[in-house]
């Protein structure tokens, strides 16, 4: 981390030494790389002096995951149902085999401590905070979208008083002023487009995401604790579709595991 924080640091320094010293003669692509160099290079270098590598990786494939267009829900609770059915043969090594066909996630470590034969009390438990620390990831991925989101303005804004510096520097030759004033505008334009089109609608899509997998979470973690107790299949494929018909009524989730930060504040199934 201190390695990155260094490059982090060097880099930002590097972004507004070249702002400061490269020559821009007219509007074109050098003056729209110029501005983008501040801005979208300075934001990412600045995310990176507050965040691990790791995590920015981490808020790239949750990003992904919210756009793949995945049956989450359904697959969810048809596999759910299906494993209810294997246990009412009542054959621990069956569902212990159907478990290790599974994708790694909450259903596969309710299953396998299933068949470890723990406890009720001790599944519920253990399964809660495996919710819980997937849901502070989540968390730490939507703060990083929603400082990045703050970050592209005040870069933008950085690289226009850094161009409107060397306008005053060439006011002598009216010809050299047309690509210090055009890097200094597109800057400021690329922070706010930046920020309201891309980070901020992210940001937005990430906690519907997040929302609709806290939901998920919950159905999985009522799903397990039946299959536990010899539940009736149909009588858990009702119990879960009625719960996941309440997020057309309301979309907060219920699942009580950690309290969404606001969205403009700051802050990872894997």
């Amino acid at each position: 981390m201190i390695r990155q924080t260094i490059l982090s640091l060097f880099l930002l320094v590097a972004i507004f030494l070249l702002a400061f010293n490269l020559g821009v003669q007219e509007l074109g692509m050098f003056s729209n790389l110029s501005a983008l160099m501040i801005v979208l290079g300075g934001t990412l270098c600045a995310t990176l002096l507050a965040y691990p590598c790791h995590k920015l990786i981490m808020t790239a494939g949750f990003l992904k995951n919210s756009f793949s267009g995945r049956k989450e829900m359904n697959w969810t609770i048809e596999t759910i149902v299906h494993l209810a059915r294997v246990n009412k043969k009542k054959d621990i090594r069956l569902l212990e085999q159907e478990g290790q066909k599974l994708p790694p996630g909450l259903i596969k470590t309710g299953i396998e401590l299933i068949a470890y034969r723990f406890t009720r009390e001790n599944i519920e438990q253990l399964l809660h905070k495996e919710a819980l620390a997937q849901c502070g990831r989540y968390e730490t991925a939507h703060k990083i979208l929603c400082s990045m989101a703050k970050l592209a303005p005040a870069m933008g804004l950085a690289g226009t008083i850094v161009n409107l510096i060397r306008v005053y520097e060439h006011i002598s030759n009216p010809q050299s002023l047309m690509g210090y004033m055009a890097v200094a505008l597109m800057s400021t334009f690329y922070g706010v487009v930046l920020a309201n089109v891309c980070f901020v609608p992210l940001a937005n899509k990430l906690r519907e995401f997040i929302d609709q997998d806290l939901l998920r979470m919950e159905i999985i973690l009522e799903g397990i604790l039946d299959i536990y107790d010899h539940e009736n299949p149909q009588a858990i494929r009702y119990k879960m579709e009625t719960l996941a018909g309440l997020q057309t009524i309301s979309p907060a989730p219920r699942l009580r595991i950690a309290t969404p930060l606001p969205a403009g504040e700051e802050m990872g199934q894997g």
